[in-house]
């Protein structure tokens, strides 16, 4: 994996680890209550203190007072109000931190306390209290899917299963905390940034600062990780304004506990679901009703909502389908993008609605599985027609082999002492790969061969730990023959590598694959071609393996790379190219789009949980996983082993622990001591289950797996919970609490 050995030996430079000459620190001022009218903001004690070299706040931005990615409705400092507790009042430049805490302390600030609304159901009913003052509403977006027709889907219903659920506000807890480091030199800002779009932070600080986008830089050293909570905006533009006023390098990286109660999390979202079938087991309608917390600001939501819209019927073929999803404002912690992206929420009712009903229908789940599931010339509810073969099925006989699903009841020990209860389940998930139809989505890649016959790639994807510049690396190995230490890679600086979008969507290798086989397959027709002169044969008779370019069936005819580089860069032949991919999407799509973002190329996955359940306490204690996932085509297999085993780590906290707490606005799991992740001796034993269908217009057929590694472990485990105990927890985090009361069948009000 790139980068592996400097961070073993703790050699690598994160955003953190910078520093420049005369660097300042910074520290943020945050608003004391999540919703407020400010009457007076006084810096002026502040700037007096000697060490303070600037103080801003929304004084000092010029034309663009908001940001985000889709809407551009968040605040880059507060202004005439704060609407969450994450609102930036002002900024200050310190020589050190100690100064820094001074300053903060001088600001005079004179808050009006503001009605706030904090119940999403109510921020949706009534707009009597609004989270903000420059909205009318608090729906923030409002999605519709309507396909077949939906009242004659369920006449047609010998079972209906109707369920209420809802998931949590959780954190991405990311290793590096949000960090920048920004740089003006009077003409040009350079930033080094943790983030996961360079190109994408470049573009929205030169729009919010007036600059030519030609004279912002960004840089990304290592990133410790986003999941998603980098993917937008966060203190790249104040800490820029700040670096521009003091004139000075200016480095601000927030702490844990700010980075708990500021950037965007995962939404909770609450889940109405409906959904019927015959008795044979064939599904015939699906009904939801769909609202999700937004916090204050939309930014990046309603993308996340029309994933939850577009993803909620699940991997099955389903003919009537009706969907209504609301993005609702409220004064709580601000909702975005996060690994799955709008996926693990739906995945978790829909697939506890589908073992509900195999249940009531009396058909193994497995099977219903099968019966019901999407595969080639599947049209499905939004209007994504399946053109190529996939693996989905194979995703769920494979896991069902491997547990021995069919034999559970022979194998499975059901009662190992009084009060445990032991059970399976099983969770088959979809995930849409890129962005989705009518959005940018695109990559550039630039490979060059150097004269001694090594590699330089430059690459603008972000490498977050996930691997994706090895996968990278591979595919350039691959296609020009060469051994991967040849290749050295130039990542994530904006005045050196072509755009490659947000690293993010599970797009990466999909994405900057195709690019980099562009480029590579044009250097590959330059050596030939000079290769086929020397060795006399045809251009289509040659081959690049092993470092040599050689005649196929001849091994002993052969130019070996270096010495070819070598020979074509004496003759002009060019050995640097670049490459340029977009998502697939069909030209001319077989079938209307009922949503207009959907998307064309999906990942499949089947997860089987075994779980044992204390039926006094309530304690859940995941035994085991099988992870069946369709990879399209595996480029490193151990990677991809690592992306499963951390997506059901991750699952794990989203289905048994991981919650943040809030009321009135306030966050009440304010530290990591209170916001309970699973540790090393929770992980279950894993079973990985690689399954390979390749994907016709994906790099060497290879599609992402980041995503969908994590989608699938909630509702297997929820499902096996059911299987123990008898009873469906139709919230999570299924705590002890959650289990016993599910068994005393003490539901949610809401």
């Amino acid at each position: 994996m790139e980068g592996l050995e400097e961070k073993v030996t703790g050699s690598c430079e994160f955003t953190s680890d910078i520093n420049l000459p005369g660097m300042l620190i910074a520290k943020a001022l945050y608003p004391k209550h999540p919703r407020a009218r400010i009457n007076k903001l006084d810096v002026s004690a502040a700037e007096a203190i000697q060490g303070i070299e600037a103080v801003v706040t929304y004084h000092d931005l010029p034309d663009k007072t908001h940001y985000g990615i889709l809407v551009k409705d968040q605040q880059i400092f507060a202004m005439e109000e704060v609407c969450y507790i994450g609102d930036i009042v002002a900024l200050v430049a310190a020589e050190n931190e100690e100064i820094a805490d001074q300053a903060l302390n001088a600001i005079q600030v004179e808050y009006e306390p503001l009605p706030g609304i904090y119940d999403p159901i109510q921020a949706l009913e009534s707009s009597e209290i609004l989270a903000r003052s420059d909205i009318e509403t608090n729906i923030l977006a409002h999605e519709t899917l309507t396909h077949g027709d939906v009242s004659r889907g369920f006449q047609e219903a010998d079972v209906i299963v109707k369920r209420k659920y809802k998931t949590q506000l959780t954190e991405q807890l990311f290793l590096e905390t949000e960090s920048v480091v920004a740089d003006w030199d009077g003409k040009n800002l350079v930033m080094y940034v943790s983030g996961q779009d360079p190109h994408g932070d470049r573009n929205q600080v030169a729009e919010a600062l007036g600059l030519p986008i030609n004279r912002v830089r960004v840089i990304y050293p290592f990133v410790g990780g986003g999941f998603g909570g980098k993917e937008e905006m966060h203190i790249q533009i104040q800490t820029a304004v700040l670096a521009m006023k003091a004139r000075r390098p200016v480095k601000f990286v927030r702490s844990r506990q700010e980075s708990l109660f500021t950037h965007q999390k995962r939404a909770p979202i609450y889940i109405r679901l409906e959904t019927g079938a015959k008795k044979d087991g064939t599904l015939t309608a699906l009904r939801a009703r769909v609202i999700g917390d937004s916090g204050p600001y939309a930014n990046i939501f309603p993308a996340v909502l029309g994933a939850t819209v577009e993803l909620i019927s699940g991997p099955y073929k389903i003919p009537n389908e009706q969907v209504e999803a609301f993005a609702v404002a409220t004064n709580n912690l601000i909702s975005g993008g996060m690994r799955g992206f709008g996926t693990p929420e739906v995945a978790f009712a829909f697939e506890q609605n589908i073992d509900q009903l195999a249940l009531e229908l009396g058909i193994d789940p497995i099977e219903f599985r099968m019966k019901n599931g999407m595969e080639k010339d599947t049209l499905m509810p939004s209007g994504a027609y399946i053109y190529h073969d996939i693996g989905l099925k194979e995703t769920i006989r494979q896991a069902a082999r491997a547990a021995d699903w069919s034999n559970r009841d022979q194998w499975l020990v059901r009662e190992p002492e009084p009060g445990l209860r032991r059970g399976i389940g099983a969770a088959t998930i979809w995930h849409g790969m890129g962005m989705g139809k009518n959005i940018v989505d695109n990559s550039g890649a630039t490979v060059e061969m150097t004269p001694d016959g090594s590699v330089i790639l430059y690459t603008g994807s972000a490498e977050l730990g996930q691997g994706a510049i090895t996968a990278q690396k591979i595919i350039v190995a691959e296609d020009l023959g060469i051994d991967i230490d040849r290749i050295k890679v130039v990542m994530s600086d904006t005045d050196s590598v072509p755009a490659a979008g947000t690293t993010s969507a599970s797009r990466s290798t999909y994405m900057m694959g195709n690019a980099i086989l562009q480029a590579t397959g044009r250097i590959k027709l330059s050596l030939m071609e000079l290769a086929s002169n020397v060795l006399e044969a045809n251009v289509d008779e040659l081959e690049m393996a092993d470092n040599k370019v050689s005649v196929k069936g001849s091994p002993d005819r052969y130019l070996e790379i270096p010495k070819l580089a070598g020979q074509a860069w004496w003759m002009n032949k060019k050995l640097r190219y670049d490459g340029f991919a977009e998502m697939w999407h069909p030209e001319q799509p077989k079938y209307e789009l009922k949503f207009a973002e959907a998307h064309s190329i999906f990942a499949y996955a089947t997860h089987i949980a075994q779980v044992l359940v204390d039926t006094t306490t309530g304690r859940v204690i995941v035994e085991k996983i099988w992870a069946a996932h369709d990879v399209g085509k595996a480029i490193n297999r151990q990677a991809i082993e690592g992306q499963i085993d951390g997506g059901i780590m991750q699952g794990l906290g989203y289905a048994l622990t991981e919650e943040l707490l809030q009321e009135d606005g306030e966050l009440l799991t304010n530290t990591l001591a209170t916001y309970i992740a699973p540790l090393s001796i929770d992980i279950p034993e894993i079973e990985h289950l690689i399954i390979e269908v390749p994907q016709p217009s994906a790099p060497n057929g290879a599609i992402g797996v980041g995503e969908p590694t994590l989608i699938p472990v909630a509702p297997a485990i929820a499902n096996a919970i059911a299987d123990a105990v008898g009873v469906r927890v139709q919230q999570i985090p299924m705590t002890p609490e959650r289990v016993l009361n599910s068994m005393k069948e003490e539901l949610p009000a809401w």
